[in-house]
């Protein structure tokens, strides 16, 4: 039997993280159903050089053909880029592969081939020798394959998206582990970069091998908790109305946190029934704005009152059934939208919002093309949403230093755009060893009718995040419950309470990184 190995791991806002790395648990669900032996080596970013050595040293065999590399987000890692090269010169017959839905996630691996979009039909062409691929150099000079996963290879509408574990992936029960109900996302919003998008059929998943993976995933593991990864849960309602129908069979109720449509949610009421049978009870609603010119602007426009309203009543509704977490996610600065109209909104959510979660950013244009990425309509032609550069020279007329509010937010955002002005000719710079905060400023610093970046990020910094009833009973952002969870003494209805009186567990954590590696290492102590 052929073997592999897939390495991924996530950085978290909070300490290493203790979050499975999704995409290489399906790559390798895919695989073993065509015969491989795939194990999943997980947060990789906390393994020292040693470890990584050890491990390959102990697992790669005659029959071992690759190591893969999946990066949800960033894995540009200084050990990563160490160990990387060390195993090519100690294994040059054995191929690295990187995979990503972001090119820039892997830039200046050495890597032999790069896996672009979902990942699952380009690997199996890649193992069988006859795969589609394109020759490329990165930045720092690496040669290697880009094998496009978005067109040639598309995964996008496999109807059986099952993950499943092994023993040797050490799953505890308190964790939170990822499902995932389909792939793309029927909408077409501005400032949107996803590549698979304005999908118009349903392209979801079959639901008896949701309910077959999730039945595994507790009767194996204990497992009760997830995340969906779905764009938007909520966008047909025959879709789930058959999950909800697959759930209701399980012999135990899970709880999930998801992306919903808000004004889907408030215009079908008869999907409520369905999204609570799920368990999705811990929702994200991307609104974006409360001022309906902006909503419209960006593809969203059901009109304000209705929209608030219809949320609140659907609160309510969800209250009454047990658990309910709901998180509002706002961009400050789009098209018509002025202070002034962030300030109603910020009074509506001081008023309606409290014990909810909320977060506002500023608007990300980018302004530098990344190789392969889908482009936003806004990236595409900014001038005709009425958006033109500007400098934070230009926009801040006294050139006054930035000063921190009281959460002190949005200091190294505009530091960062600044350096790039000041320092880099307004372009981006790769450090090609290490993933870096810098890297991520490659966004136009704009300007449109009714406000501009800077007044923008000093509206936040001292406006909206200076402190409030709604924001200091703020709970636990929805897509970090597992930060909490890690320790089994928390359960999922514990992340209502305010997150600034849930103690975080970082030594539990550091802890449950350590044993899994012990496991994976075959250490005893």
């Amino acid at each position: 039997m052929n073997h592999g190995i897939i390495m991924g791991g996530v950085v978290d806002y909070y300490y290493d993280s203790i979050k499975r790395a999704p995409g290489a648990h399906k790559i390798a669900t895919h695989l073993r159903r065509e015969g491989w032996d795939i194990e999943v080596l997980d947060f990789v970013q906390s393994w020292t050089i040693e470890e990584l050595q050890e491990f390959s040293r102990q697992r790669v065999n005659k029959k071992t053909k690759f190591l893969g590399l999946s990066a949800t987000f960033s894995i540009r890692f200084k050990i990563l880029f160490e160990f990387v090269r060390w195993f090519k010169e100690e294994y040059p017959d054995i191929l690295i592969i990187g995979g990503s839905q972001a090119f820039h996630n892997c830039e200046g691996l050495p890597l032999d081939y790069m896996v672009h979009g979902y990942g699952e039909l380009a690997m199996s062409a890649i193992l069988s020798g006859d795969v589609k691929y394109t020759s490329h150099k990165w930045l720092n000079g690496h040669n290697f394959k880009r094998v496009d996963a978005t067109h040639d290879y598309m995964a996008a509408r496999m109807k059986n998206l099952s993950t499943h574990y092994e023993e040797r992936d050490y799953i505890q029960p308190q964790e939170v582990l990822t499902v995932e109900f389909g792939r793309g996302c029927i909408f077409n919003c501005h400032f949107c970069t996803l590549t698979y998008r304005n999908i118009k059929d349903d392209h979801s998943r079959a639901e008896d091998n949701l309910y077959t993976e999730l039945l595994e995933n507790y009767e194996k593991w204990g497992t009760t908790n997830y995340s969906i990864s779905d764009e938007t849960v909520n966008d047909y309602t025959e879709k789930i109305e058959r999950f909800a129908g697959a759930i209701r069979k399980l012999p135990f109720r899970p709880n999930m946190a998801g992306y919903i449509r808000g004004d889907l949610l408030v215009h079908k009421h008869k999907d409520w029934q369905a999204i609570e049978d799920i368990g999705l009870n811990t929702q994200f609603y991307g609104i974006e704005s409360f001022h309906r010119p902006s909503a419209r602007a960006v593809g969203k426009g059901m009109e304000t009152g209705k929209l608030q309203d219809g949320l609140l009543e659907y609160k309510d509704y969800m209250k009454s059934k047990g658990h309910f977490q709901a998180h509002l996610s706002l961009i400050a600065g789009l098209p018509h939208e002025t202070l002034d109209s962030l300030r109603e909104t910020k009074a509506w959510i001081q008023k309606n919002w409290i014990g909810q979660s909320t977060q506002i950013m500023p608007l990300w244009i980018p302004d530098q093309v990344r190789q392969y990425e889908e482009q936003s309509r806004f990236a595409m032609n900014p001038a005709k949403y009425g958006f033109t550069k500007t400098t934070m020279a230009e926009s801040n007329h006294n050139n006054a230093p930035f000063t921190d509010g009281p959460q002190k937010r949005f200091r190294k955002l505009y530091e960062g755009i600044k350096f790039r002005e000041d320092q880099q000719q307004g372009k981006v710079v790769y450090n090609t060893e290490e993933s870096s905060f810098q890297e991520e400023m490659s966004f136009m610093n704009w300007k449109n009718e009714t406000t501009n970046l800077y007044q923008v990020l000093e509206y936040l910094e001292h406006e909206w995040y200076a402190g409030d009833e709604q924001l200091w009973n703020e709970p636990p952002f929805p897509f970090s419950y597992h930060n909490w969870l890690i320790d089994p003494t928390y359960k999922w209805e514990d992340m209502k309470t305010p997150k600034d009186k849930l103690a975080l567990p970082k030594d539990l954590a550091a802890d449950f990184i350590k044993d899994y590696k012990r496991k994976k290492l075959g250490l005893t102590s």
